[in-house]
């Protein structure tokens, strides 16, 4: 397990980077379309994508997976986490939407613990009203309809935390590509509705965004979902805490978008929150 250790936090790190591209250009992709049409396109790319691939490297064998039920769990909590993430970027700075989103950790403890039998320390208990506070600084939460895209970046982050514990527990039964494309189906069926109702053609250059948004959320769920089969469901989230860094250089570069005090001082509590966590993780070890 300890040589194994930097191999998941390098591809953690990987992951995280290519999140903030991705969220970036669905960022972008939702100033001309409904975020969940965003969304099912990504998911259709990402599908095509790993169902190729599974044709081409596993031939012969069940794409459907062994452990089916909990494959299906991940996906929901997958797509539902997706939909409202992609909402919250329409109205969040993209470096806010992925900071509150990478909390995800802190919601891994109670969910690892319950379900993997993984240990958790009162301290790491107490880390959740602190995470909560430093998330409604990021926030600075007003009485307008922005408020309700930091709510959707929160409940996000709350379903991520249950796709985590499903990947940890899965991704020793199951192929990699097979847990991501269980999360990409259910994606394009939880926002095939609103896709219809609300359909814009998009132009030539969307076109090209929406499909680099599935290729590069392929390539970061996989680097992702092997992480998870090297070390514990806190540590390995717990890398994903760069993301809002790379993101945030987007959003002064493309954006001209540069964060306040109060939400700096968000952001370090939230951060030292998850480096706290990683101590606590350490000392267990």
């Amino acid at each position: 397990m300890e040589s194994s250790r930097p191999t998941a936090l390098l591809l953690m790190l990987a992951a995280a980077f290519l999140f903030s591209v991705m969220s970036a250009l669905a960022k972008h992709a939702a100033s001309g379309m409904s975020s969940a049409q965003v969304v099912f396109f990504r998911s259709l790319t990402a599908a095509a994508v790993l169902a190729a691939f599974h044709l081409l490297r596993y031939r012969g064998e069940s794409i459907l997976g062994t452990n089916r039920p909990l494959l299906l769990l991940r996906g929901v909590f997958g797509a539902l986490a997706l939909m409202l993430f992609f909402y919250s970027l329409t109205g969040l700075a993209v470096a806010d939407a992925l900071l509150i989103n990478q909390t995800a950790p802190v919601f891994v403890l109670p969910l690892a613990r319950i379900f993997l039998g993984e240990p958790v320390r009162k301290a790491q208990v107490a880390l959740v009203p602190v995470t909560m506070l430093g998330v409604v600084l990021v926030l600075e939460p007003t009485f307008h309809v922005a408020s309700l895209h930091g709510i959707a970046a929160f409940l996000s982050a709350i379903l991520s935390a249950g796709a985590y514990v499903c990947i940890r527990k899965i991704t020793r039964q199951e192929h990699a590509h097979v847990v991501i494309l269980y999360f990409a189906i259910a994606a394009v069926l939880v926002s095939a509705p609103q896709t219809v109702m609300h359909f814009t053609p998009p132009s030539a250059l969307l076109w090209l965004v929406l499909v680099a948004i599935g290729v590069f959320s392929v390539i970061a769920q996989a680097a992702m979902t092997v992480a998870y089969r090297f070390d514990r469901a806190g540590r390995v989230a717990m890398a994903g805490t760069m993301g809002p860094v790379f993101a945030g250089v987007m959003d002064a570069v493309f954006w001209n978008r540069f964060p306040g005090v109060q939400t700096l001082v968000g952001a370090a509590i939230v951060i030292g929150s998850l480096l706290a966590l990683e101590f606590f993780r350490r000392q267990q070890d």
